[in-house]
């Protein structure tokens, strides 16, 4: 690579650059949930930055080693600017500046893109410096054999490697069935306990978790659903059309006139103007409001905040939040419980039952309060796909689930008592094809009641 040409355009060297990825190598070498994660991972993942500047990462057996150099048959390749590599191991790209990156063609992935996938999971790893945030919750699930709960420990096996064969960076696969934790995997046997606790980051998961402390709200009475937007914020997100209420903004239903009619799927400003109405509501920045009135009575404590939502005071609404996989699915559970947990109405029944059906069934028939849903009731939207029917045609209609960028998934199924909890890394742009890959999988474990 040639340092006359890297620094034309942007304000380090090359030797900057290399330092920064050789120094990063060797903390991921050091680490035993790398070693963990790359342990049979034989990719070449290729990085072009032009025509005359370009290097390759590959696991030599043991560790990772950098050569600056053209791989001769790279598995995937990227081409890439310099400053986003820059970026990418500094530990400064996030899931919108990823997004960001694709679409104005300042990254092009070509070739098995799970490799590059690979690469961001051992940046998340790396990310928790301090282990003392990784502490167990006050309270825990309750464990039992699946047997005891009319499932089969082999073929909870079968589908946890059915899992790891679809998605090479899957790290977690965790089954509620009656409340009981029956089943869990993490993919790493040396840092096993590590993972079990690891804060995974679950993107757009944050939404459907974020609308179940709106419920709270609301089953406190601070505001209904149908108050005016402009009832708290008298000045609006842009985007926000007048008359929209606070459930048009759970529905995704608040940026097109009027009001209610067309589904669009928001990540930023609109619906985070949720978690500034909760700050206005309780008096108390809406972070707070969720940890101290939902987080800790589900006994939520393995969780924090990705770096770009960190210092915000009201609650992320888009994404951001990061979280253990068991802690996850006491959110799950909370919606199978209707609200309700260790005896106590935390949420009402009547906003949870609201939550899990469309409110605008014409906008979007597979879309609740920030959770997407399994019903044939009409058309559903997603933001690169739509369609007629049920959105997994083979699994029940009263599924509905939380799904994050990349193939972050809570399913909950009702009618068999169920949640299961996914969390990886699977480079697909519309989730939904990555979710009925992954029920495909698990079907075969679950009950025919």
């Amino acid at each position: 690579m040639s340092e006359e040409n890297l620094s034309k355009n942007n304000d380090f060297t090359i030797e900057e650059l290399v330092f920064l990825i050789k120094n990063l190598l060797e903390k991921f070498n050091k680490s035993e949930i790398i070693l963990d994660e790359i342990e049979g991972w034989k990719g070449i993942l290729q990085f072009n930055l032009n025509d005359n500047e370009y290097f390759y990462i590959f696991n030599s057996g043991s560790k990772l080693e950098y050569v600056e150099d053209r791989a001769g048959e790279p598995d995937c390749t990227l081409k890439i600017t310099p400053t986003l590599v820059k970026k990418i191991f500094s530990g400064e790209m996030d899931i919108r500046s990823y997004f960001d990156a694709l679409m104005n063609k300042k990254l092009e992935i070509q070739g098995d893109s799970s490799h590059f996938m690979k690469l961001n999971v051992l940046l998340e790893y790396l990310e928790e410096k301090k282990s003392q945030e990784l502490e167990s919750g006050k309270e825990d699930w309750i464990i039992e054999a699946p047997e005891n709960h009319g499932m089969r420990s082999d073929l909870l096996e079968n589908a946890a490697r059915k899992l790891k064969e679809i998605d090479i960076n899957r790290n977690s696969f965790v089954v509620i069935r009656h409340g009981i934790l029956i089943y869990e995997k993490y993919y790493g046997q040396r840092s096993y306990e590590t993972r079990l606790k690891w804060h995974y980051d679950i993107a757009s998961v944050t939404k459907t978790i974020a609308a179940l402390v709106v419920g709270v709200a609301v089953t406190k009475g601070l505001f209904s659903v149908d108050d005016f937007i402009t009832d708290w914020i008298p000045n609006p997100a842009k985007g926000i059309v007048p008359g929209s209420k606070i459930k048009h903004v759970l529905t995704q239903t608040s940026e097109t006139e009027p009001a209610g009619t067309h589904f669009k799927y928001n990540s930023d400003d609109v619906v985070n103007t949720l978690g500034k109405i909760i700050t206005k509501a309780s008096g108390m920045p809406s972070k707070e409001f969720a940890q101290t009135n939902l987080f800790q009575p589900l006994g939520v404590y393995n969780y924090s905040w990705g770096e770009v939502v960190a210092n915000m005071t009201d609650l992320p609404i888009g994404y951001g939040m990061k979280i253990s996989s068991r802690d996850a699915a006491r959110f799950g559970q909370l919606i199978l419980n209707k609200g309700k947990w260790s005896g106590k109405q935390i949420i009402s029944e009547q906003y949870i039952n609201e939550m899990i059906k469309p409110s605008f069934l014409e906008a979007n028939s597979g879309y609740g309060y920030l959770v997407w849903l399994n019903n044939s009731l009409g058309k559903w939207n997603r933001p690169f796909k739509s369609g007629t029917g049920s959105m997994i045609p083979n699994a029940p209609e009263d599924m509905f689930m939380a799904t994050g960028f990349y193939g972050r998934f809570i399913f909950i199924i009702p009618s068999l008592d169920i949640v299961v909890v996914t969390f990886g890394k699977k480079f697909v742009m519309e989730s939904l094809d990555t979710a009925r890959e992954f029920y495909n999988a698990i079907a075969p474990a679950l009950p025919s009641q």
